[in-house]
């Protein structure tokens, strides 16, 4: 597809030097107009030229194709199917009705209330929507092959009691490393830490606490394994949690929005207002 304009055109279009008093007209399609004001308006700041060259012209096409089909649109449909008036009058109550709703719920927080919702879900569902993949709880360390702080790492990590209350001098020690974990409260999936050092992890292994020294990829592994499980419950999951506050705060914003109406609802039914 040719360009709607040279490339250098396209630039000078956006050249914030330009001292023409009047608007530049850059495109027209039945005689609706494109000037330059408006593409200035419509482009983000901070772009290469060549990234502004390149929105410019997609501006310019796309605009192009909406006036050819609102032409063929206005040219091909009846009076009729052109009355969009109930469905704007609809479209416009619906959004603000939703803005309403919004505002008046935007107090809702999570709160102690929700936390217990939270912990009663869980209680109750966990096995219902466990993830059936076995799991691991571990401290894990990736340095850069032949780090000068691998021994030092190595002695605390290695080192149970040194690796529980070494946790801040091994944070601080890390400065050169591609990427750690120290949670001991966080669980992994042991697929991923498999395909990650290339080792299978047993549960035999995780009882010995076997700890875990391997070279792949470049990378230097150090692993110390801590609990297993044959599948992930819906409280061990940062992600799951999330969603599963956001169904709480939902379900509470919308009982409060029921609340809300039927009070509206009853006052106007007092005053009068409400004639059936």
């Amino acid at each position: 597809m040719r360009k709607v304009i040279p490339l250098i055109m396209a630039t000078l279009l956006l050249c914030t030097a330009c001292k023409q008093k009047k608007d530049k007209l850059v495109a027209e399609v039945y005689y609706h107009k494109l000037y330059q004001s408006e593409i200035k308006k419509n482009m983000p700041t901070g772009l290469s030229t060549e990234d502004s060259v390149k929105l410019v012209n997609d501006y310019i096409n796309q605009w192009i194709r909406e006036q050819l089909l609102l032409h063929k649109a206005e040219e091909l449909l009846s009076i009729r199917e052109k009355d969009f008036s109930q469905k704007m009058d609809e479209y416009r109550n619906n959004l603000l009705i939703n803005a309403l709703f919004d505002k008046i719920t935007a107090g809702i927080v999570v709160d102690s209330l929700l936390e217990e919702e939270m912990n009663n879900f869980n209680r109750r569902y966990d096995n219902s929507y466990a993830v059936k993949k076995p799991i691991i709880q571990l401290n894990y360390i990736k340095l850069s092959k032949g780090s000068v702080i691998l021994p030092k790492v190595k002695a605390i990590l290695f080192d149970e009691q040194r690796r529980v209350s070494g946790k801040d001098t091994l944070t601080t020690l890390l400065g050169d490393s591609v990427e750690y974990m120290l949670d001991d409260e966080q669980w992994l999936y042991v697929d991923e830490i498999e395909r990650e050092v290339s080792i299978p992890i047993t549960t035999e292994m995780v009882k010995k606490h076997t700890p875990i020294e391997q070279e792949a990829n470049g990378y230097h592994y150090l692993i110390v394994l801590l609990n297993f499980k044959d599948q992930r419950s819906v409280s061990e999951t940062g992600e799951e949690q999330a969603a599963v506050q956001m169904m709480l705060m939902n379900q509470r914003r919308q009982q409060y929005i029921e609340t809300y109406i039927d009070s509206l609802y009853e006052d106007a039914l007092k005053k009068g207002l409400i004639i059936q």
